[in-house]
């Protein structure tokens, strides 16, 4: 099989972005011995328009589905599938829709090497500790007590300054042109495509056909 170029569309507050991350993370470890997975990291927001300081994370998504059985109907959804992917998803927990414009600027200004590890920290800030992702303190307090960055003073400042936010606003113009309604999104060396969650199974089918 040949080296792979795999571009994931998502957003950090999306748990079903963090099922399929979690998901293809299982499908590359298939992959034949000496093949080269490259993985980039494309910001697509779900809520862009959400408040910088967030909102109630209740209240958005019951007016979102419909109603309040829907909205406990889906937060069960989330626990069950998660804990199919060996995630745990605390929902009770999460109060707040962040505005996450912030947590895509933090990614886009690290490291490659250190983009998966950030992003699955930020998952799990948010989804099992109910942490504020879109408070600037709080995703400098991520990356700091994971050892992604020792320096978090300067963390913070090119935070607030804007770095990052181009590669953030490019991710979300280059969704637009592939027609991205819904994350996460998958594309395959630049040929094959997969919308939603998916399994390891549909993941090494892509990566034959691609």
């Amino acid at each position: 099989m040949k080296d792979l170029i795999i571009d994931v569309y998502m957003d950090t507050m999306c748990p079903w972005c963090r099922m399929g991350t979690t998901s293809l993370q299982t499908a590359l470890k298939q992959l034949p011995e000496g093949t080269k997975a490259t993985i980039r990291s494309h910001a697509f927001q779900i809520n862009p328009g959400i408040h910088p300081e967030g909102e109630d994370y209740r209240q958005v998504m019951i007016g979102r589905l419909g109603g309040v059985p829907q909205f406990e109907a889906r937060m069960r959804q989330y626990n069950e599938t998660g804990a199919h992917f060996g995630l745990t998803f605390n929902m009770d927990s999460v109060k707040y829709t962040p505005n996450t414009t912030l947590s895509h600027q933090l990614i886009a200004i690290m490291p490659e090497n250190l983009q998966e590890q950030l992003i699955e920290k930020i998952y799990t800030a948010y989804f099992e500790n109910g942490i504020d992702i879109g408070n600037v303190d709080e995703l400098v307090e991520i990356a700091r007590a994971n050892g992604i960055t020792d320096d978090a003073g300067e963390l913070k400042m090119r935070l607030i300054k804007g770095d990052g936010i181009e590669k953030v606003e490019l991710g979300q113009r280059n969704a637009e042109k592939l027609g991205i309604r819904g994350v996460p999104y998958f594309v395959i060396n630049e040929k094959v495509s997969l919308s939603g969650l998916q399994s390891p199974n549909d993941f090494i089918r892509a990566f034959e056909n691609s």
